[in-house]
């Protein structure tokens, strides 16, 4: 795949023949003497001018499936639904059709654009929202539905962004603009980044790539970010994060952490607010004692009355003395008794306690065995010395530094002459597609606004869209911006739910017998595909 287009046929004609084997279908080519030309053996063969060893690869496509152990199907009875983007030359899209139809004999294949089956997902939503909420209070998709069957579709993807204007699923062809700029872009634009600025990451795409998933993010105040950057030391600004390469051991995808100054900076946030909160318990408790001591007048008589409770009773044991004259002498001797059992008693412990520690040194002589607490404390040791080893790792891992990259690099999908590239961003896009539409169109446009693509996962891009449109969107037009939960596989659902709807085959769809005869009458690829792709209409 190049710039969202097939250049690679062989490579893209395995890949197919490979999913229709998963899916339990047999391909059945049309060449010559007929049967299945096998991918590997054939196909491959036929390219390399081999006609020898093509002719030893064809297999009887019957016995083929009769040997099968699941239930396969023939291709021949199968349609292709192929999404591609807007404009795509003729010399591959002809390509394209003769890997489908010869190739791996599809019976019938239908082409649409992608842009234009995530706006009949777009639409459907609203639709199902109304019918089945006729009476309820408004919900997130219900406001989808304003009755004017307008969607403008911006697909930001791998290689491009398009923007694709589209009323009842049918794209307005005059009205599409396309960026050249993609996640491939943003990609190789990170690698040059943190090659020059840390270490030699040319070769690593899937790395750098994988680094740019999991950081980057669209800022909506790029430039006071950029100030802030300039003022505050590299690891204490908000934004700063470390990559950890992966080790291809313990790991295959890389993880984040926070560098370690920051780290240090929120713990001591965390310190402060711990103090601040200890602070106001005591005032708490403080202003608990000032409620107490005045209680503490009510408390006062209490505390009288027991202290006079406690005089009478000193009284009366001090009469009970008098009268028995004896008793402290009598206390004095069992005070002696008892000192001497407690002394008896401490010798014959101390006695029994040295003849077990003999006996304990005896038997760790003579036997091997660890007692169960020594085994937990063993145990306990080696648990401590895995998690520092562990932690030391961590920290000797290497690790690519990202700061503003984080959001300098996203920006230029709203920047490109950022790069040197002579054109607006995406905002610009949208505005100069809307205003290539109709009058009549316009309002619905900028009303029902889609985003879909990879692009559109990037924290934050939907509102900087958003707030920019805004600015440049005429004051009495609303803007509203949709972004789905799965932005990537948004357009397949909706080719999906298109592809079931009543009469699609014969309307959307050619079959092989007619695109031959086409080919043969010399239309070219748009008079084959120019009607079926442009004109749908949802009834």
């Amino acid at each position: 795949m190049e710039r969202g287009m097939i250049c690679d046929g062989e490579t893209q004609l395995r890949v197919w023949a490979r999913t229709l084997e998963v899916l339990g279908v047999v391909p059945t080519p049309q060449i010559k003497g007929g049967g299945f030309l096998t991918l590997q053996g054939a196909s491959a063969a036929k390219r390399r001018g081999n006609a020898a060893a093509a002719a030893a690869s064809v297999v009887d496509a019957s016995s083929a499936t009769s040997n099968a152990s699941i239930p396969k199907y023939s291709s021949n009875n199968c349609t292709f639904l192929l999404l591609e983007p807007p404009h795509v030359p003729s010399v591959i899209s002809e390509g394209v059709d003769c890997i489908l139809f010869r190739e791996l004999g599809v019976g019938r294949v239908a082409r649409m654009l992608g842009p234009c089956m995530a706006a009949v997902k777009y639409l459907s939503i609203g639709k199902k929202s109304t019918d089945s909420n006729e009476n309820a209070t408004t919900t997130k998709s219900e406001w989808l539905n304003d009755d004017t069957n307008c969607c403008c579709v911006i697909d930001s993807g791998y290689s491009f962004t398009h923007v694709v204007p589209t009323h009842r699923g049918g794209a307005m062809t005059k009205a599409i603009r396309r960026l050249d700029i993609g996640g491939k872009v943003l990609t190789n634009l990170l690698k040059e980044a943190v090659t020059y600025r840390q270490w030699n990451m040319m070769d690593e795409y899937h790395i750098v790539n994988d680094a740019k998933e999991q950081l980057s993010f669209v800022s909506d105040k790029f430039d006071s970010e950029m100030k802030q950057a300039h003022v505050t030391r590299k690891g204490l600004r908000w934004f700063d994060r470390e990559y950890l390469l992966p080790d291809f051991v313990s790991s295959s995808r890389g993880t984040v952490r926070l560098p370690a100054p920051l780290q240090r900076k929120r713990e001591m946030e965390k310190m402060e607010e711990m103090k601040l909160e200890l602070e106001r318990k005591k005032k708490e408790e403080e202003e608990n004692k000032v409620s107490d001591e005045e209680d503490e007048g009510n408390d006062q008589q209490i505390d009288d009355d027991a202290a006079e409770a406690a005089v009478d009773m000193d009284v009366d044991t001090t009469a009970k003395k008098k009268k028995n004259p004896d008793s402290k002498r009598q206390k004095k001797e069992k005070g002696k008794k008892k000192a001497k059992k407690r002394s008896k008693k401490r010798k014959h412990d101390s006695k029994q306690n040295d003849n077990d520690d003999e006996a304990d040194m005896s038997d760790g002589e003579d036997s091997d065995e660890e007692s169960d607490e020594q085994r937990l404390k063993r145990l306990k040791v080696m648990r401590d010395e895995e998690r520092k080893r562990r932690e030391r790792e961590e920290r000797e891992r290497q690790a690519l530094a990202m700061s503003v990259e984080r959001f300098a690099i996203p920006e230029v999908l709203f920047r490109p002459l950022d790069i040197g590239m002579n054109c607006g961003g995406i905002v610009e896009a949208i505005v100069e597609s809307i205003n290539a539409c109709d009058d009549i169109y316009r309002a619905a446009m900028y009303n029902n606004v889609l985003l879909v693509g990879g692009n559109a996962t990037i924290p934050g891009f939907r509102e900087r869209v958003e707030s920019e449109l805004r600015k440049l969107a005429p004051t009495n037009y609303p803007v509203r911006v949709y972004l789905p939960d799965d932005p990537v596989s948004f357009a397949w659902e909706g080719a999906v739910q298109f592809s079931q709807q009543d009469g699609f085959q014969k309307q959307f769809s050619i079959d092989r017998v007619s695109w031959e005869a086409m080919k043969k009458a010399g239309k070219d690829q748009s008079g084959i595909w120019g009607e079926r792709m442009n004109n749908i209409v949802r009834k």
